[in-house]
């Protein structure tokens, strides 16, 4: 019950505390891909949303490169293809209706082809693509692994559910979700084969009505279930024509309780939808209509819509949420450029800037910002960073601006006399020589939003007692504090103390300038994947690990759909010696991992290493790494500066390790 109340408490202030933070998106045609393909029905982008593939019911198979707009390479498969992905090694896997597993390189060659020996309905990858969940014709829910190439479970879902409309997992793997069209849902744990519950999703507004499930999709990074349904009734005047009456609505629900969340009423039925851009919009179409809509979950509203030649087959957003890709029944592929938070009733006259987030570097302290609203509303107010900005008769706004050094965003917001706002965000670098830094600090018009979440584990309940990593937790909070983060802080975390408090936190990121996300204590590697251990984790095989701890997957995927504007840092002091028995599938130390888009990644050592626990009041890594954050330096110069600093004092020994994804220059101490 606690839980329900926290899911339900986390959605409303979502939807009352963020409604104006809800983004603008602009649909804009970028070209037609005009296939060879007999209809269009698969697309999947790849990681760097580079590349696309697209399949038609033959089983033709074609990979266009985004960038060029140009046909990389085209082949055929053994039949009608019911998956197709970008997975790990820079590999395409291919899973036919026949069994067929096929793995391709990125030119489509052939590199090696398993048969699953069965028939198969429908088929999804769990977040690390590690496993290939899939149902077959007698309703037995296989999890296949892609790493070990055999069969891992297998469950009879047989009585429970027929005509499988969805299937696919949560942010953290561990929960795999199976929807039929009736609305029977089965959440299940992949790993000990174990049926979690049981539910039936419904519409049920009329009495005696039937509800039939079109579509579905699962949000990532805001644990959101999406369903696109049509509840069939009579009406209270009797039948019409002899036609029962029916109504669309888009039902969300709660991953973890199936409780539903709200609901939105649509003219057409949703018979194929996506999550996306963002975490909190969809995007769907109705198969005999030509147009492909977005709708705000927020706002319980569409905010875009565009139409193609032809009616939509297929639809799929890349994981950056940069183009929409919409495929039709005559072959051709539309491609489509996601613009967000750039409406058309503002307009940036002066300075110029880009579309891109942070690429106008500006060598001033500050910026007179000029621009207009191009359309004939009747503005109440304009504001700029929270603080009114001059309105002129013309629609003419001005305003001065003080930047702080790195990326800066710029929001407008402008209010009618009705109380309706709209938004944009804009984006410049301020980029000073570094002996003005200091004279930033008698600056107080501009602040940040930074939140942070800190866990540090020392008690360990099975003999793996950590000695600094409580300190280094509690040093990490005060020097964020200082620096202006809201700071959540968990000591000794047990399983679910950590996953709620990520929930959490993926809640408090929304629209933040700088998230950070600190972990020290016991941390394993198991075919690739990073684990976080709580305190209360008994350990002694593989699969405990993925049971009872917490894969980084999850934290990523938070970070990932829900903050990917801002500097987003996740610091892992975690590789500690392994005292628990993994097996020979598990390496010492921590795996790399992708980071998100606007990310650094930083581990106190390198993959595949240990790191000390260190033998004074803190760990090496964190206490070398809380002097730097104290400086006055770009956030490169913060984690190049304290590995230096460890690698000396190691003597070599630990030799920490980042990967960055950034999205401009930041600064966390700028005074």
């Amino acid at each position: 019950m606690k839980r329900i109340k926290r899911n339900m408490w986390l959605f409303l202030l979502i939807l009352t505390g963020s409604w104006l933070q809800a983004q603008q998106i602009s649909i804009q045609p970028v070209s037609k891909l005009s296939s060879s393909l007999d209809g269009v029905e698969l697309l999947a982008f790849s990681p760097e949303g580079e590349q696309l593939i697209a399949t038609d019911k033959k089983g033709n198979v074609e990979l266009w490169d985004i960038t060029e707009l140009s046909l990389i390479a085209k082949t055929k498969a053994t039949g009608k293809v019911v998956l197709v992905d970008f997975v790990r090694n820079d590999e395409i896997l291919l899973l036919t209706e026949n069994g067929g597993l096929n793995f391709l390189s990125k030119d489509l060659n052939e590199l090696r082809q398993v048969n699953l020996k069965e028939k198969v309905q429908r088929a999804s990858l769990d977040p690390e693509k590690l496993f290939l969940s899939y149902v077959n014709k007698d309703y037995y829910l296989k999890i296949y692994s892609l790493t070990a190439n055999m069969q891992q479970s297998s469950i009879n879902v047989s009585a429970r559910l027929k005509d499988t409309e969805f299937l696919g997992y949560d942010r953290f793997g561990q929960q795999l979700a199976v929807l039929a069209k009736d609305g029977t849902t089965i959440l299940c744990n992949p790993v000990n084969q174990q049926i979690i519950r049981e539910v039936k999703l419904r519409s049920d507004e009329f009495s005696g009505s039937a509800s039939v499930i079109h579509s579905a999709a699962s949000n990532k990074g805001s644990d959101l279930f999406v369903t696109g349904v049509q509840e069939v009734f009579i009406p209270k005047g009797g039948l019409q024509n002899r036609q029962p009456e029916r109504r669309n609505s888009i039902l969300t629900y709660d991953w973890d309780t199936s409780q539903e969340l709200k609901r939105i009423r649509v003219n057409h039925a949703v018979d194929k939808l996506v999550l996306g851009p963002g975490p909190t919009n969809i995007t769907y179409y109705t198969e005999n209509r030509s147009n492909v809509t977005i709708v705000d979950l927020l706002q319980g509203a569409e905010v875009s819509q565009v139409n193609l030649e032809e009616y939509p087959k297929i639809i799929e957003i890349s994981p950056d949420d940069a183009f929409l890709a919409a495929g039709d029944k005559k072959g051709t592929i539309y491609l489509y450029e996601l613009l967000r938070n750039s409406p058309p009733e503002i307009k940036i006259i002066k300075p110029s800037i880009k579309r891109s987030y942070g690429d106008v570097i500006i060598e001033t302290e500050n910026i007179e910002l000029e621009g207009a609203l191009s359309n004939d509303t009747k503005i109440r107010s304009i504001s700029v960073n929270n603080v009114p900005a001059e309105l002129l008769p013309n629609g003419k706004f001005n305003a001065k601006i003080d930047l702080i050094p790195g990326k800066n965003k710029i929001r407008i917001v402008a209010e009618d006399y009705e109380s309706n706002t709209v938004f944009k965000d804009v984006y410049v670098t301020r980029n000073p020589e570094v002996k003005t830094l200091a004279k930033e600090a008698s600056k107080s018009g501009h602040q940040q939003k930074r939140v942070a979440l800190v866990i540090g584990n020392a008690e360990y309940e099975k003999n793996a007692r950590l000695f600094n990593t409580v300190n280094d937790a509690r040093a990490m909070s005060e020097t964020l504090k200082e620096l202006g983060f809201e700071v959540e802080t968990i000591l000794d975390g047990g399983y679910e103390d950590i996953k709620n408090a990520i929930y959490a936190f993926g809640s408090k990121i929304r629209d933040v300038d700088v998230s950070m996300f600190y972990y020290s204590g016991h941390g394993l590697e198991i075919d690739g994947v990073n684990y976080l251990v709580p305190v209360d984790a008994h350990l002694e095989s593989t699969l405990d690990v993925k049971l009872k701890t917490i894969p980084l997957t999850g934290v990523l995927n938070t970070i990932k759909y829900t903050n990917d504007d801002g500097l987003n840092l996740i610091i892992l002091d975690a590789c500690r010696n392994n005292p628990f028995p993994t097996g020979r599938r598990g390496g010492a130390g921590l795996a790399k991992s992708t980071p998100p888009s606007g990310a650094i990644i930083a581990y106190s050592t390198a993959p595949g290493s240990t790191a000390s626990d260190g033998e004074g009041e803190f760990g090496l890594y964190t206490g070398e790494l809380v002097k730097q954050m104290k400086i006055s330096q770009r956030i490169e110069d913060v984690f190049i500066r304290t590995r230096n600093n460890v690698e000396e004092l190691s003597e070599g020994a630990q030799q920490p390790w980042e990967e960055a994804r950034l999205k401009g220059i930041f600064y966390l101490n700028y005074k």
